[in-house]
């Protein structure tokens, strides 16, 4: 008989191959399932599941609600295939954590930390290398490690396209306005670029060693930038590097509704785009922005009004 880690084995091997990125379930169940073993168990009851849930006790209670939601999603496969468990029903813990508050970024915000670049900066090619990181995420929309792997050869200049080689995702292809073609060539060809001698199908973005860089030393630098241009928290929201890609997705949807454009169809191309595996993260966008919650609510009334 097959043991619960050979079962989770199968089940994320055929979710995986449907496109599933579940490294975060793969995670959580294989502790459950390792928990279950010292104990002496093959099978399992809710009470079980909610008692690992609650590991450790002094945690936030949505991370225990996160640990009992990856059970649940293993267990109603179990129970799919005959096996005798107990899937836990929804609502005994509370959902899993908050998503981080956006920091939307204004084009003041975004001019001031260009401008700080240089003043942070002291070597020509950081300085060219912050600036194009962050004019890069702001026009597209990558995520910061996408951004990062994208090598010269990923850069379609001709057709206006970027290929984006995802680890735990699809590779995909994102169109780029000419503006931002063009910033890339420039960069890519910057003397300062060129002088480290980086490697012909290495990484666009690179150090003085012409060797790519590490997400954690560019947060760093982006923080010491994000100082200098005199940049505030607003509330909950911080300024990450991460809100440039929420600050693209807001500004495509705010468009949609203020220009009567169709927000469905943009939502689903934002999706595509991002490299969502559903829209459901892509609307996420949506209800984190206040602004755009109006602009939805307008959009709504005034087709109400033209009904009536």
């Amino acid at each position: 008989m097959s043991t619960l880690h050979e079962h989770l084995t199968e089940y994320l091997t055929m979710r995986r191959a449907l496109g599933y990125d579940l490294d975060k379930l793969e995670h959580l169940a294989g502790q459950f399932c390792d928990w279950l073993a010292a104990a002496g168990k093959e099978t399992f009851t809710t009470a079980d599941a909610v008692e690992w849930a609650r590991l450790p006790a002094a945690a936030d209670p949505r991370w225990w609600g996160m640990r009992l939601g990856s059970v649940r999603t293993f267990a109603k496969y179990l129970h799919g295939i005959g096996l005798d468990v107990q899937v836990p029903p929804p609502g005994i813990l509370p959902a899993g954590p908050r998503r981080a508050a956006p920091f939307i970024y204004s084009q003041a915000d975004l001019d001031a930390l260009l401008d700080a670049c240089g003043q942070v900066f002291i070597r020509p090619l950081l300085a060219a290398t912050m600036r194009t990181v962050i004019g890069l995420l702001a026009a597209t929309g990558l995520r910061i490690g996408e951004a990062l792997r994208l090598t010269t050869g990923d850069i379609d200049t001709a057709a206006g396209v970027l290929l984006i080689r995802a680890s735990k995702r699809k590779d995909r292809l994102v169109p780029v306005h000419p503006s931002t073609v063009e910033a890339i060539i420039g960069y890519r060809d910057l003397p300062a670029r060129t002088a480290t001698h980086p490697a012909a199908d290495g990484p666009l973005l690179v150090s003085s060693r012409g060797v790519g860089y590490q997400r954690s030393t560019i947060e760093a630098h982006f923080a010491r930038l994000v100082t200098t241009a005199g940049l505030r928290p607003r509330g909950a929201a911080r300024p990450r590097p991460h809100d440039l890609r929420h600050t693209f997705a807001t500004g495509h949807m705010a468009a949609a509704y203020s220009e009567g454009g169709d927000p469905q169809r943009t939502l689903t191309l934002l999706a595509t785009w991002l490299g969502h595996t559903s829209t459901a993260h892509t609307y996420w966008y949506l209800a984190a922005s206040p602004e755009l919650m109006a602009l939805a609510a307008t959009r709504l009334e005034q087709r109400q009004q033209v009904r009536s």
